[in-house]
């Protein structure tokens, strides 16, 4: 398949994907219409309630507006210039901003094609790294694809609704899974230490020779004590990662306010009635099954145990942030979908990217934050946008997070751990200085 994939011009795979990129980007934009909190009904795809006709007369929807909808309304972005003279009826350029995903998607799908497949982006070659498989390239490309039609669609519907829904995030991180346990060699790839030698000067790194995919171990050689079969720490980790995720996903609600006795048996009271409990009790028992199946059997360990770190990881880091900020501010500070949207992403890249996204989410937050406040956007703002481009800027420039800055942190085991408290610290602080102002000018 890939071999009758790569006998076509470079020109011409282009041209395809550029093709493939409008219809995904056409179905992003329906999706994004079914399934917002309140039905939209943007789409050329979808039914113009009657309502939205109220104001108009059988004789002026006659004579200024078609009714029908003509074949052109469905071609992806030249379709939306003629289904644009509905707008008197929908709302003022409700066009715009589908139009202009469509027209990201079209442009951005082939150009990621021709950054990954001509490895631009990540051409290890200036690290005297061997040139990785086409096979493995093509692959990575599939996945990061993946990835960020996730990442578009989550975040459209968070500008619109402040949510993100369990529909994008469940699938998303089953996927995520799924490629990290059967597809380990396409994670973004990075290098293997393989011997570090104290000189005069510092640290000598040796490497070896070819790219490796990202493991929950990188950039250290894999552990034993994380071997398959060899003992219990590492499906212990596993499994407790997968109910992390499970327990987190449960229909759980805590009232601080009627003390703790009170709020545990209230708490306990509502996951026994929730049907969603037993769902998620279900999963659990079943995804602990697929899980112990590659710890006794060896095969795709690394893969299954790195995904699992990665999606506990990322959804941690920011339940964690959402707790903290929730007691110090005395109300909600994140969504919980934000925590599920992170865990997913966290499946896909694995816990070290993870990092380097929640240190450069908050900036990019700032920044549009400011601008939309100034523009009189509201006080709320989304942050489920900021996680997906940090996500895609740290997939982009992978090469220089990591060689650059990441590699030499993760060496040394200690270094996370006295960095995530540092900058828990800092986040306390933060928030208290916030909380602190305002009560001041209230």
């Amino acid at each position: 398949m890939i071999e009758f994939w790569l006998d076509i011009p470079f020109a011409l795979r282009l041209t395809i994907l550029a093709a493939v990129g409008s219809v995904l980007g056409a179905f992003i934009n329906w999706a994004v219409d079914r399934m917002n909190w309140v039905v939209r009904s943007r789409s050329p795809w979808s039914r113009i309630p009657d309502e939205f006709w109220q104001n108009y007369s059988k004789k002026e929807k006659k004579t200024r507006i078609s009714s029908q909808k003509q074949w052109m309304d469905y071609l992806p972005v030249l379709g939306w210039f003629t289904y644009s003279r509905y707008s008197s009826v929908i709302g003022p350029n409700f066009w715009v901003r589908p139009f202009l995903v469509e027209v990201f998607c079209t442009f951005g799908l082939a150009w990621l094609y021709s950054l990954e497949a001509d490895q631009q982006i990540f051409s290890l070659v200036s690290y005297d790294l061997a040139e990785e498989s086409v096979k493995t390239v093509h692959f990575r490309f599939l996945c990061h694809g993946t990835l960020f039609f996730f990442l578009i669609l989550a975040t459209l519907i968070d500008f619109d609704d402040y949510i993100i829904p369990d529909s994008i995030t469940i699938p998303g991180t089953v996927i995520g899974l799924f490629i990290a346990s059967f597809l380990p060699e396409v994670q973004l790839p990075v290098r293997e230490i393989t011997e570090i030698q104290v000189m005069q000067t510092g640290l000598q790194l040796l490497h070896r020779p070819e790219a490796v995919g990202l493991n929950a171990a990188s950039p250290n050689p894999w552990p034993e004590l994380l071997a398959p079969r060899s003992g219990y720490p590492a499906i212990g980790i596993g499994l407790g990662c997968w109910w992390m995720w499970c327990f987190g996903m449960m229909n759980r609600v805590w009232r601080f306010h009627v003390g703790w006795k009170r709020g545990l048996v209230l708490f306990l009271r509502r996951l026994r009635r929730s049907p969603s409990t037993w769902h998620y009790l279900l999963a659990g028992l079943g995804g602990s099954i697929l899980i112990m199946i590659p710890w006794f059997g060896g095969v795709y360990w690394h893969g299954t145990f790195s995904g699992l770190v990665g999606m506990a990881f990322g959804g941690g880091i920011i339940w964690g942030v959402r707790l903290i900020g929730s007691w110090l501010l005395g109300r909600e500070a994140m969504g919980f979908g934000d925590v599920t949207f992170m865990a997913m992403i966290g499946a896909f890249v694995g816990w070290q990217p993870c990092l380097f996204i929640f240190f450069l989410a908050p900036v990019a937050g700032l920044v549009l934050g400011l601008i939309r406040y100034i523009m009189g956007g509201g006080k709320e703002i989304p942050y489920g946008p900021f996680l997906a481009l940090a996500t895609m800027i740290v997939v982009l420039f992978w090469k220089k997070f990591w060689f650059q800055w990441g590699e030499p942190v993760f060496i040394e085991p200690w270094l996370v751990p006295a960095l995530i408290a540092f900058c828990a610290v800092m986040f306390v602080l933060l928030l208290g200085g916030l909380r602190l102002i305002k009560s001041r000018f209230h």
